[in-house]
């Protein structure tokens, strides 16, 4: 059986490639996602997209905590 997954992109500015982390539970992203962003010195953009593919929050590089997105 086939578990949800929420997935963080983590797109770093210095790389070529984007991350991405899945967990099955969006809180532990948001979570993990706000302390890299605060703690990174080259600090990325951040994207929470839900099991659906749908993206629900962001966190670009200038903003201080998670914006969640329409019809999210």
């Amino acid at each position: 059986m086939s578990r949800a997954m929420w997935t963080l992109t983590i797109d770093h500015p210095d790389l070529t490639t984007t991350e991405e982390v899945h967990a099955e539970s969006e809180g532990v992203l948001r979570m993990l996602g706000r302390a890299h962003h605060r703690q990174a010195q080259i600090v990325p953009d951040l994207t929470l997209t839900d099991p659906q593919g749908h993206v629900v929050a962001k966190l670009d590089h200038w903003a201080t905590d998670w914006t969640d997105q329409e019809g999210a």
